[in-house]
């Protein structure tokens, strides 16, 4: 009767974790799918000076004069991590403990803070 009981329960634990797999495994692909879908960023030039000014604005607090971090992650490689594209849905929508920017600042200064932060490398 033991085998039988733990049989099952071994048998259970098997399909939740194979059901929980193939969970995580469809939100990686409906993440790519949003991702690819995802509008390009608008092509203007980067103005190095406004980005900066945004960032001592809005970003200095959490990660650091020199980008290192405090509260927030070190930023001075994100742009080895993440495209421009993704810095700018991060900066617009926030993540994790951080704030969502796009009602504070405007769309054009949160896209050339994008570009400034993916050319970090």
């Amino acid at each position: 009767m033991y085998k039988w009981i733990m049989s099952i329960l071994i048998g259970l634990a098997c399909i939740l974790g194979l059901s929980v797999l193939f969970m995580q495994s469809g939100e990686r692909q409906n993440q790519t799918k949003q991702e690819a879908s995802a509008p390009a960023l608008p092509d203007t030039p980067l103005n190095i000076q406004a980005a900066e000014a945004s960032y001592k604005q809005s970003c200095i607090t959490c990660h650091g004069n020199d980008l290192a971090g405090k509260i927030g992650p070190n930023l001075q490689k994100v742009g080895s991590k993440l495209s421009d594209q993704q810095i700018y849905k991060v900066l617009q929508n926030g993540r994790g403990g951080m704030p969502s920017f796009k009602n504070s600042l405007k769309d054009d200064e949160i896209v050339n803070l994008a570009k400034w932060l993916a050319e970090k490398k």
